[in-house]
């Protein structure tokens, strides 16, 4: 496959965001493909699990796109490390614009797939993002984050507030939040060796970003889904209730929801045989929900 590094831009923030298409062997010009933008895990780069996810669609003859996303990675945005729910979701839009911007996509059969916290990002750009057809959910991890293991990581919220204020006015620094520690041992197992860990991820998230990511109410906008959807997780995954409650509120039958045995939440990221047995269901969505022929 060949792999390009692109740049386009999330119009919302007016922000350049740094990204890699990668084509399928044997590209032809002349040809219209299938595209899927692949996002990953909250504070990711392209770099991560998305490119894991990335590559095997490609090798399924889908132009795909991985970017990092405004604040993060190479991409433009300060302060650095801000993870704001509406920003990943303007994020996807402009990485749809690009995509319908190419004369080699096919515009009636763009998808997404999400990873942890972006699967519940793509997950309600399913709802809200028209020109994006079908939706994968890797382990989505934010339903309620108050109920999430993840709410451990955050301040008390007047000390946010006030952080968030002082910096606004000029007289303070940015808090941050260590959103994964290294005592977190499953975590660590992926972000802090050499199977997840890349240049330009770091764990800081900027702490008033828990203002946004606690009001994420991510059922309640499902309840709108009207596209073909499918989640899967893991059997051992921490995210798996929030991964159900998501799954649940989506009020039609196109939709389908898979369990990957013994599978912890981060195993789904990179490791075999989950990845593979992932695909077993992934491949056949896609290919049935973009109108995918041979």
């Amino acid at each position: 496959m060949e792999e390009q590094k692109v740049v386009f831009t999330n119009k919302d923030l007016n922000l350049r965001l740094a990204g890699i298409l990668r084509l399928p062997d044997d590209f032809d010009l002349s040809e219209n493909y299938p595209a899927i933008v692949v996002t990953g895990p909250m504070l990711s780069v392209k770099e991560q699990a998305q490119s894991v996810y990335a590559s095997r669609l490609t090798k399924l003859g889908y132009v795909t796109l991985v970017f990092d996303g405004a604040y993060f990675g190479e991409s433009e945005g300060t302060p650095r490390q801000q993870e704001l729910p509406e920003v990943k979701e303007s994020d996807i839009e402009g990485a749809v614009d690009y995509l319908t911007s190419l004369p080699y996509v096919d515009n009636a059969r763009i998808g997404g797939l999400g990873i942890c916290g972006s699967g519940s990002y793509m997950s309600v750009a399913g709802v809200k993002e028209p020109r994006l057809k079908a939706i994968t959910a890797i382990v989505p991890a934010i339903a309620d984050i108050a109920k999430s293991p993840m709410s451990s990581f955050f301040l008390p919220k007047e000390e946010v507030e006030k952080a968030k204020k002082d910096y606004e006015d000029g007289n303070g620094e940015i808090k941050y939040l260590n959103f994964m520690p290294r005592d977190f041992a499953e975590g660590a197992a992926y972000y802090f060796t050499k199977r997840g860990n890349r240049p330009r991820w770091s764990n800081q998230v900027v702490a008033w970003s828990q203002l946004s990511l606690i009001n994420y109410n991510v059922p309640a906008i499902m309840k709108k889904m009207e596209k073909p959807y499918l989640v899967i997780t893991g059997e051992n995954a921490w995210s798996r209730d929030a991964s159900t409650e998501v799954f649940n509120a989506v009020p039609t039958d196109d939709k389908e929801m898979h369990v990957i045995p013994e599978a912890g939440h981060f195993d789904m990221y990179d490791l075999d045989p989950y990845v593979t047995e992932a695909f077993e269901y992934i491949t056949p969505f896609f290919k049935k929900k973009l109108n995918i022929i041979g």
